[in-house]
């Protein structure tokens, strides 16, 4: 496969092909067909599905895998046009998969003769639609690249793309730029999540449920750059919002500060254990892990980003605590104009975000990747009086960096 940089096979034949269309009663789909007449099979169809099935193991997921059925149930939304259990009649079209399952559904088509695909996992919320075979060969594609983000032209493209969206949401075409971001984030671009993150705080409601929501996309498993958390956009903007959030959250769902804690106090636990072991591995000749073990535990434990959570959820809660403590709402200029606009127009919301717009002629970004003034919304008074179109009269205002 290395020698001939090819997950694949060598082609079905037509007859091939024709004879498991007549085998099975139908002719198969067009990108499916194309996908077997170009390899009859595959190696490594996603992160989760290690083999798919060629013309000669094709067959009904009744038949090969019938405790799927009644996953039908879980299907959020039914195809109106082809009611019924999708998983009674359809195709199997994976061969070994992580206790799941992907699959055509023959009664579901489009006007171009293609087959709804499913992607369905033990462990998954809910089965995954797709429109057509390619569709959900290009999802574990983006999966893939979004879990492993392996060096290469790929990854070199979605840099280039989360870098114009970076200038395009500072000049204040945020449409434009939330559209790039949220295809580079399906493909693991690290910067995507952190810059989306920053407009879709000011574009949703101001419920701390929401916010709570959003900042925890934020968190691993998320992509983010290398550092981030214990950098001045997570420490001094993200993180005063979770401490805002989470003092205003209800006892039904779980904070972004929860979640961030919890995160801590796991990453803490395991390098804990892992200096234990060291130790235990230094003081006994007979320890059952080998010097390069306990290395490599240390290392993954050491590199936990929950560990650069901790502190820094552990740094700001000291830091509130002290005498004098202020939030800042970004640099010296801004800030005053932000505490002006506040001071002057405190009881009248319309113009407080008025005049916050005004402010953002002085707003500098704390790094490259900050694009957006989120600690404004770790002020309960500005945070709670966002709305949508708040949000967005003042991002589409073109700001510095650029």
């Amino acid at each position: 496969m290395v020698r001939q940089r090819w997950l694949g096979y060598a082609p079905a034949a037509e007859a091939d092909v024709a004879a498991v269309e007549q085998r099975l009663g139908l002719r198969l789909p067009p990108s499916y067909r194309s996908f077997l007449l170009t390899t009859d099979g595959w190696r490594h169809a996603g992160e989760f599905v290690r083999k798919m099935r060629d013309t000669t193991n094709l067959g009904w997921l009744r038949d090969l895998e019938p405790s799927w059925e009644s996953w039908a149930d879980l299907i959020t939304e039914p195809p109106v046009d082809a009611p019924g259990n999708p998983f009674s009649r359809g195709l199997l079209i994976s061969l070994h998969a992580d206790v799941g399952v992907l699959f055509l559904d023959p009664a579901d088509r489009d006007e171009n003769g293609e087959w709804a695909a499913y992607s369905v996992f033990s462990w998954g919320e809910f089965p995954q639609r797709y429109p057509s075979f390619t569709a959900l060969m290009e999802s574990e594609y983006q999966s893939f690249h979004q879990i492993r983000q392996p060096a290469g032209k790929t990854r070199d493209s979605w840099d280039l793309v989360a870098e114009q969206a970076r200038g395009e949401a500072l000049s204040g075409d945020i449409d434009t730029a939330m559209v790039a971001l949220e295809k580079a984030q399906h493909f693991g671009q690290p910067l995507a999540t952190v810059l989306q993150t920053q407009l879709q705080m000011f574009l949703a409601t101001s419920s701390p449920y929401e916010a709570s929501r959003i900042l925890s996309r934020l968190l691993p498993l998320a992509p983010v750059p290398d550092g981030f958390f214990a950098g001045p956009l997570f420490t001094e903007e993200f993180l005063p919002c979770m401490f805002l959030q989470h003092a205003h959250k209800e006892p039904w769902y779980g904070s972004a500060l929860e979640h961030a804690q919890y995160l801590a106090d796991r990453a803490h636990a395991g390098h804990r254990v892992a200096l234990e072991r060291a130790q235990k591995h230094a003081d006994d000749q007979d320890s059952q892990y080998s010097a390069l073990e306990i290395a490599q535990i240390l290392e993954i434990t050491q590199n936990d980003p929950g560990l650069e959570i901790g502190r820094a959820i552990d740094e700001h809660r000291a830091r509130v605590q002290e005498p004098g403590y202020q939030l800042t709402y970004g640099n010296q200029a801004f800030d005053t104009a932000v505490r002006n606009a506040l001071a002057q127009h405190h009881s009248d919301p319309a113009a407080l975000w008025q005049a916050l717009e005004t402010a953002m002629t002085h707003w500098q970004p704390r790094t490259p990747d900050h694009i957006a003034p989120v600690a404004l919304l770790a002020d309960p008074v500005l945070a709670y009086s966002l709305t949508p179109e708040r949000g967005r009269a003042l991002l589409s205002q073109p700001r510095s960096g650029r």
